[in-house]
């Protein structure tokens, strides 16, 4: 199986097949088949990688997202950065599975490639007057030793942590 699933990877991957190595990410298989998954899905490019960041209940389900975060570090940067935006919605509660793995993927790419992901995702928390993602933001900007200077100042920074503070 490995080896079909290599083969499917390195030639251009079917969705369908794809979608079950991503389920196979999960903490309820066996560890040797999240292992091949794993290895399998590091191989992914392109929108793809879009599949692993965007968390929904049908695919990439919460016990897939330590994998999932994993491969997403493996793929590295730029392969991964069509899942960037996605990726800042992971902060939406800092104690969700693969969140780790996500703060050390994205310490090894640039602050100004980041800066704009994060202002929107802060957006996003502040319009949804969201304490918990403003908090998961806060913290990763800490984590990423980002300050207000790096936002050019604006009041989007204060904003969230007043957000976060409540």
């Amino acid at each position: 199986m490995l080896a079909f699933c290599y083969f499917i990877m390195s030639e251009g991957a079917k969705l369908e097949d794809i979608y079950k190595l991503i389920k196979d990410l999960s903490w309820n298989n066996p560890e040797h088949v999240q292992r091949d998954a794993v290895k399998e899905l590091s191989n992914l490019k392109d929108e793809d990688v879009i599949l692993l960041a965007k968390q929904s209940n049908d695919l990439c389900s919460k016990p897939c997202w330590d994998n999932a975060a994993i491969v997403l570090k493996n793929i590295g940067y730029p392969a991964n950065a069509m899942a960037l935006p996605y990726l800042m919605e992971w902060f939406q509660d800092i104690t969700w599975p693969g969140v780790r793995p996500i703060i050390t993927t994205l310490k090894d790419i640039e602050t100004k490639i980041l800066i704009p992901h994060i202002k929107n995702a802060s957006i996003s928390a502040i319009n949804e007057n969201d304490d918990c993602w403003a908090n998961g933001l806060v913290y990763l900007i800490k984590e990423l030793n980002l300050d207000q200077a790096d936002f050019n100042n604006d009041k989007l920074f204060w904003k969230l942590e007043k957000i976060a503070d409540r």
